[in-house]
């Protein structure tokens, strides 16, 4: 392998680190989402639960 081939390969390597960065983010951001749509979901069910039992 020459200093070209290596140099090619180690670019491509580092465009794959940060695809894996990206998608990590994109994932941690997901989650989070998804955990204050349920946190909020859970919110709005006991507040319907509690006008209900003042009834």
């Amino acid at each position: 392998m020459n200093i070209n081939q290596v140099r090619e390969q180690l670019h491509l390597l580092i465009d794959e680190v940060d695809d894996l960065y990206v998608l990590n983010g994109l994932y941690r951001n997901l989650l989070a989402d998804k955990r204050q749509r349920e946190a909020y979901e859970r919110e709005q069910a006991e507040k319907v639960t509690r006008k209900k039992e003042k009834r």
